[in-house]
């Protein structure tokens, strides 16, 4: 049975570039990451794993996993 969720960001960028800007603001550039896009074409990092979660990055920004 698959399992289809949606990630709707709290933040979104005009740019990918712009996403990666504002990863890089909170220094979590190391944390293992991905980039979407939404509906309206606009981008936001998502983050994975626990590692981010002990980080905090849960108050800025999705993570999953």
């Amino acid at each position: 049975m698959n399992r289809e969720f949606q990630i709707s960001a709290p933040k979104s960028y005009a740019s990918k570039e712009n996403a990666r800007k504002a990863v890089a603001k909170i220094g979590a550039e190391r944390l293992r990451h991905f980039i979407m896009q939404n509906d309206e074409g606009r981008w936001f990092p998502v983050f994975v794993g626990p590692e981010a979660v002990q980080e905090g990055i849960h108050f800025h920004f999705n993570v999953v996993g």
